[in-house]
C-alpha cells in the first residue's frame, strides 16, 4: 500500500487545493507526503479543519483528532461550492470497481435490485467526481474484480472530453484517463510490476502510452514518515 500512496503523492502539484473525504486514509498520507516533499498543499478534508500541520491516523479520516495544529475550519458545505465554481483541484476517490470509461462503482455488486454485496454507497461521489479538476483514485486491488470492462452500477460516470483529469494508482500500475478518446490509459508500473502482469490481471486491456514510466519505490525515510503518521497501519487494512 505505500507504494499506491507515494504514486498518489506524486500526482499532486504545488499550488493544488485538495479535499480528503470519509474512508480516505492512504489519501490523507499522500497529501502528508507529498507536504513533506516540499509541494505546496492546501488541505481541506472532511473533518473540517483547514491546513492542518500533523496527522496522526485513527480508523475514521473524518475524526477532528486526526488532523493536528489546523489553522482554522472549513466545512465540507464551502468545499462542495469550491468544486461548483471549479477552484477544487484535486479529489481522491477509491471504488469497488472501475472500467475502462473512467466509470466508477461503490454501490452494490451484481444487479441493483438484487445484488451479490450492497456497498456502502458514494456519498458525494456523483457530484464531485464530475467537478473536481482533476480526480485521483486508489485501489488496493489490481485485479479483474475492480477493473472491469462495465461496472455493475455506475454511482459516478467517468471524465467527458472537457470533463476532469483522472488518475488511478493501484498495486501494480498507475492509469490516466484520456479524455480525447473517453478510455483509461497505462502509463506508469509500480515497483516489482511488468506490463504483462499489469493486462493479466484486468478485466479488459487498456491502451498503452509508450514509454511505460517504472515508478519509484517508497524510501526507508518515507516509509518511517508513514509509520509515525499511522502507527497502528491502518492504511493497509
Amino acid at each position: 500500500m505505500d507504494d499506491v500512496i507515494k504514486c498518489m503523492a506524486q500526482q499532486l502539484r504545488d499550488g493544488d487545493i485538495v479535499y480528503t473525504g470519509l474512508a480516505s486514509v492512504p489519501a490523507v498520507l499522500a497529501v502528508m507526503l507529498a507536504r513533506y516533499w516540499g509541494r505546496e498543499i492546501t488541505f481541506l478534508n472532511v473533518a473540517e479543519i483547514y491546513e492542518p500541520v500533523d496527522v496522526s491516523i485513527t480508523p475514521s479520516s473524518g475524526d477532528p483528532n486526526v488532523f493536528i495544529g489546523g489553522r482554522g475550519i472549513v466545512t465540507s458545505l464551502d468545499v462542495f461550492d469550491l468544486a461548483r465554481r471549479g477552484l477544487l483541484d484535486v479529489m481522491f476517490f477509491s471504488a469497488a470497481q472501475v472500467d475502462r470509461r473512467g466509470n466508477m462503482n461503490l454501490s452494490v455488486i451484481g444487479n441493483y435490485e438484487k445484488p451479490r454485496v450492497r456497498l456502502p454507497g458514494g456519498a458525494a461521489a456523483a457530484y464531485l467526481y464530475r467537478r473536481a479538476r482533476r480526480i485521483i483514485m486508489w485501489l488496493k486491488e489490481h485485479s479483474s474484480r475492480t477493473l472491469v470492462e462495465r461496472v455493475d452500477f455506475i454511482t459516478a460516470p467517468g471524465p467527458t472530453v472537457n470533463g476532469p483529469k483522472l488518475s488511478i494508482c493501484t498495486p501494480k500500475a498507475l492509469f490516466e484517463f484520456d479524455n480525447s478518446i473517453g478510455e483509461l490509459v497505462l502509463v506508469g508500473l509500480l515497483p516489482g510490476s511488468t506490463i504483462d502482469d499489469v493486462i493479466n490481471n484486468m478485466g479488459f486491456r487498456p491502451r498503452i502510452r509508450e514509454p511505460v514510466t517504472i515508478l519509484e519505490p517508497v524510501t526507508e525515510d518515507e516509509v518511517r514518515l508513514l509509520n509515525k503518521w499511522d502507527p497502528n497501519n491502518v492504511r493497509s487494512r
